[in-house]
């Protein structure tokens, strides 16, 4: 079951909702934006708010449908300092307890890699060597000014898993790394007074992310509304850096990290598509 509009993620979890604005990325925010239209379900309208009663939801969802892939606050960003660390703490662990892959974008990644690393981080109080595979680090860049300093960050912390957002691509990214990167995800700004993307921009990540064998998400294109020209140069580009976690149950396989499209054990190879596991 779908509940989300986002074509990369089955379920929107928001146990937290709220932020503030740090870059041009956010100057046209549509989380923001859903918070003023409508204020009876935001009470504090975009006020960082911490939502202990949704930590349940991920339990019933598996119990219900099974595993899926869920993006973690797309209303919110879990390392804005409003938040705890205790509060993150609840969080994290739901994301320990029920088996679902999450997917977790911060703009603040210095703030995450603070969160999760050193004598005192996530990962050492939970007596782990790397956040598990079914948690995805990633965090957002839509300007070349930010692509070293926020990779850098991000790529400090152990995972399987870490992710790029770029998103809403803003201008081109030269002085991009993909040095442990896993999954690249390229999209254009949405919404009322969107701002243009070249496509030229999207082609030349799609290209590095090739070059890299990185796997490879194209979302949409700079439009009114999300999920609007959803292909590039006439081609759905829609990997991910794992099997989606339903089917690793239903098939036994483990987290091996790849370019992963469909529903079923799929592996783009340089020969071609290749059915099976990777095990």
């Amino acid at each position: 079951m779908k509940d989300t509009r986002i074509r990369w993620s089955e379920h929107s979890w928001n146990p937290t909702v709220g932020c503030t604005v740090i870059t041009e990325g956010c100057d046209n925010c549509y989380a923001e934006e859903i918070t003023k239209r409508w204020p009876g379900s935001f009470p504090v309208g975009f006020t960082p708010t911490y939502k202990a009663a949704k930590l349940t939801e991920p339990g019933k969802w598996f119990r219900k449908t099974g595993a899926a892939r869920v993006f973690v606050n797309s209303m919110s960003d879990l390392h804005h300092v409003d938040f705890t660390d205790e509060q993150r703490d609840s969080i994290y662990d739901v994301m320990l307890e029920a088996p679902h892959d999450y997917l977790v974008l911060t703009k603040r990644p210095q703030e995450m890699r603070r969160y999760f690393t050193g004598p005192d981080g996530w990962i050492a109080r939970r007596g782990l060597d790397v956040v598990p595979a079914n948690i995805w680090l990633g965090t957002s860049i839509e300007l070349d000014k930010y692509a070293r300093l926020r990779t850098r960050h991000l790529t400090a912390i152990p995972a399987v898993v870490h992710f790029l957002s770029l998103e809403p691509l803003l201008g081109p990214l030269p002085s991009l790394p993909l040095d442990d990167i896993q999954w690249v995800i390229v999209g254009g700004e949405s919404g009322k007074g969107f701002r243009p993307m070249d496509h030229q921009w999207a082609r030349d990540l799609r290209d590095q992310a090739d070059a890299a064998d990185v796997a490879f998400f194209f979302k949409q294109s700079a439009a009114i509304r999300t999920e609007m020209g959803m292909t590039l140069d006439g081609e759905l580009h829609e990997e991910y850096p794992l099997e989606h976690p339903a089917d690793r149950a239903r098939f036994g396989h483990g987290a091996v990290v790849g370019r992963w499209t469909g529903r079923h054990p799929l592996h783009l190879t340089d020969d071609g598509t290749v059915q099976g596991s990777l095990m």
